[in-house]
């Protein structure tokens, strides 16, 4: 039986919920998404789940706790789910310049930045094909960096099945992988558990 090992991107997961459920509903207060569904999903009928590896950067107490306690509360529930590894990288402070369009005034901008996430995903990806953990790994994003890390699993025989949302061409990431599977409200309607708001009309 074809074994099956899925790779999250969690940031890019997130950011692509959000994208997708605000343009069909407005000021919504919760979404809630049932994971194990959603890998049972990518896994499809005739194969064997053999591990899920979640990927995401923790935000820190001093940048809001609100955030930082929702956020917690979502990393023990991934946490607590059986077959799922949590993996964390961090956020990097960074400083660049921006000028002001209007007057021409330069002013430094501070920001953070994901720093290990898809070092730590891409390495996985590859050391687990080399160990022939799975026949088949889903890449549950749509940052074409790991398109490289994709050529060289598939090099080793492997296949590369790209989760993803839809896009109006092919993405630098999906041609290279072997399929892509489009994440679309429909396909995920299953895993959606709580969800209110106002649909927009």
């Amino acid at each position: 039986m074809e074994r099956v090992m899925v790779f999250i991107d969690g940031s890019n997961l997130y950011h692509g919920l959000v994208k997708l459920y605000q343009g069909i509903y407005e000021d919504f207060e919760s979404f809630r998404m049932d994971f194990p569904c959603f890998v049972e999903l990518l896994r499809g009928d005739g194969r064997r789940l053999i591990h899920t590896h979640y990927y995401n950067v923790p935000v820190r107490r001093q940048d809001g706790a609100e955030e930082y306690a929702s956020q917690q509360r979502f990393l023990n529930y991934i946490r607590s789910l059986p077959h799922f590894t949590l993996h964390l990288g961090r956020l990097v402070p960074r400083d660049r310049m921006i000028e002001c369009p209007q007057c021409g005034s330069q002013f430094v901008h501070a920001y953070r930045t994901e720093k290990g996430v898809d070092v730590y995903l891409a390495s996985h990806m590859l050391v687990m094909a080399f160990d022939n953990q799975y026949d088949t790994a889903i890449l549950v994003s749509g940052d074409g960096d790991f398109a490289g890390a994709v050529e060289e699993i598939m090099r080793l025989g492997k296949q590369v099945e790209n989760a993803d949302f839809v896009s109006p061409v092919p993405t630098f990431l999906s041609q290279r992988c072997t399929k892509k599977i489009e994440l679309t409200t429909e396909f995920l309607e299953p895993c959606v558990t709580v969800f209110r708001g106002t649909r927009v009309s």
